[in-house]
């Protein structure tokens, strides 16, 4: 059965995810359409030049237009910015209707971040110490939990994600990554390949999905001090900066450079630890080949990257 996919891409995650789905051997996905949902005429001609179909639209915050769009097909992948909720539960509804239309299962992809499960180490405000683990069957609960707390943006939405999907029977997954368990965008967009596998061979069949549809996919740890020192030796090695030494600068400063003065994002996504663990995104046959070496190498690759397009 050819099945239809919509994707949304966005910024190096989701043009790494629709690059990897596209060059898959896998004759599942070769079988498989997809669209890719586009804003600006422009951009949309560089991936119809590609050979990929697009859907044109004018801004996620339209929901009924992203729910008419979602409503015509089998398996939406969203790799937006994980906070805005009313286009996530948007994408979901349309799927439902897209399930009672064609009467097959319909699924959802939604792509957040482990600052969900962040420590405030700053302000003191959360300890956590845990190592999280996606075969633990409460984290949805501890997510509640949490954000009864301390509502967080990115916590609502994946609250609101799971909630929408169990309301309206369509089966929802998380995939969860951020900067201190780093993962390359290669050995993710095959996680995204793994879990698109499953679902087009065999459904939700002793798959995890609902609140239990969390999968992480941290492959390496490091500290927040060898992750500034990699951006400032690689700076340094391209003469991109005179200093030689790092400044420390307290969370209100960081928070007005960074996050638009938002403490509670700074803190937790630059400042914060979390520790987890990918169990189950494992078991779906999803085999990282990046490696320590190649997460060190990629700070002078990326700095070189940034100078060219200063230019």
């Amino acid at each position: 059965m050819t099945k239809e996919w919509r994707v949304k891409p966005w910024r190096c995650c989701g043009g790494t995810i629709v690059s990897t789905l596209s060059k898959s051997e896998n004759e599942l996905l070769k079988n498989s359409n997809f669209t890719l949902l586009i804003r600006g005429a422009d951009k949309a001609r560089v991936f119809n030049d590609k050979g990929f179909q697009t859907v044109l639209f004018d801004s996620l915050e339209d929901t009924e237009t992203v729910e008419n769009i979602a409503s015509k097909y089998d398996l939406i992948i969203n790799n937006t910015p994980g906070v805005s909720v009313d286009s996530a539960t948007a994408f979901i509804k349309g799927l439902g209707r897209r399930q009672k239309s064609t009467g097959r299962d319909a699924y959802y992809i939604h792509t957040s971040g482990t600052s969900n499960l962040a420590d405030q180490p700053i302000t003191k405000a959360y300890e956590e110490t845990r190592t999280f683990v996606d075969t633990t069957p409460d984290l949805y609960s501890y997510l509640q939990q949490r954000n009864a707390l301390t509502p967080y943006a990115h916590r609502t939405a994946d609250i609101a994600v799971i909630s929408t999907g169990l309301a309206l029977n369509v089966m929802q997954l998380g995939d969860d990554n951020a900067v201190a368990e780093h993962v390359h965008v290669e050995d993710l967009a095959e996680l995204y390949i793994a879990v698109a596998n499953k679902v087009i061979k065999d459904g939700m069949q002793g798959f995890p999905s609902g609140e239990r549809g969390i999968y992480f996919a941290g492959t390496g740890r490091h500290t927040w001090g060898e992750f500034t020192r990699g951006i400032f030796q690689a700076l340094r090695e391209l003469n991109a900066i005179k200093t030689d030494q790092i400044k420390k600068v307290g969370l209100t400063e960081a928070a007005e450079m960074w996050t638009g003065g938002n403490e509670l994002y700074c803190e937790l996504n630059f400042g914060a630890s979390w520790r987890t663990q990918a169990d189950a995104s494992r078991k779906l046959g999803w085999q990282p080949q990046k490696t320590k070496e190649d997460f060190e190498k990629h700070f002078l690759d990326t700095a070189r990257l940034v100078m060219e397009s200063q230019k």
